[in-house]
């Protein structure tokens, strides 16, 4: 071998060399944030949602427990078409942050077909929607004579939508997806 034949398979293994290490910085960029949102996501779910009086007693409940307790019937035996009400758009709520969770995973594969990115669309959309309809019954409950007090559930779900809105629709973030499908 000449000493040019070499210096160009130096070059070439320094080539892939550099490759590779390109490859793992756009997983670790794309896999890092999806970690974090859906920890975030998952908290929001299983956390204290709000601090209710029941039976004269102040309990914390999560959301399923909220969804639980606004579906349930009341002392009675009856339930309330205002809190069937809520408690169906809180079960939509559950239902669009676990599909959120699914679909934001799918945000650090390789490659992401156009189906799969406008699904991603869509959940993230229904997950902003969710996420401030669950502040304006909380506000509701809030200002109004209700038992209701905000826990710390809520604002980690904002926090977790928002990391995910930023997630999917940030052009720079788009862009390593782009990349990362072209190249790697």
């Amino acid at each position: 071998m000449t000493q040019d034949a070499e210096g160009n398979l130096t070059t070439e293994n320094a080539q892939r060399l550099l490759a590779q290490q390109v490859r793992n910085l756009r997983a670790a960029v794309l896999t890092l944030p999806v970690i974090l949102i859906e920890i975030l996501l998952a908290l929001g779910l299983f956390l204290p949602f709000v601090t209710d009086s029941i039976d004269g007693e102040d309990q914390t409940v999560n959301l399923f427990g909220l969804v639980g307790g606004l579906l349930g019937p009341d002392s009675e035996g009856e339930v309330d078409s205002a809190s069937a009400l809520f408690g169906t758009a809180f079960v939509v709520l559950v239902v669009v942050i676990i599909g959120s969770m699914i679909v934001v995973s799918w945000l650090a594969r390789i490659e992401l077909s156009t189906v799969a990115e406008r699904v991603v669309v869509v959940f993230i959309v229904l997950l902003i929607a969710g996420t401030l309809g669950a502040w304006m019954v909380m506000s509701i409950g809030l200002s109004s004579d209700s038992p209701w007090e905000l826990e710390i559930a809520l604002p980690i779900l904002t926090v977790g939508t928002l990391l995910a809105a930023l997630f999917a629709f940030l052009p720079s973030y788009r862009r390593v997806r782009e990349v990362r499908a072209r190249v790697g």
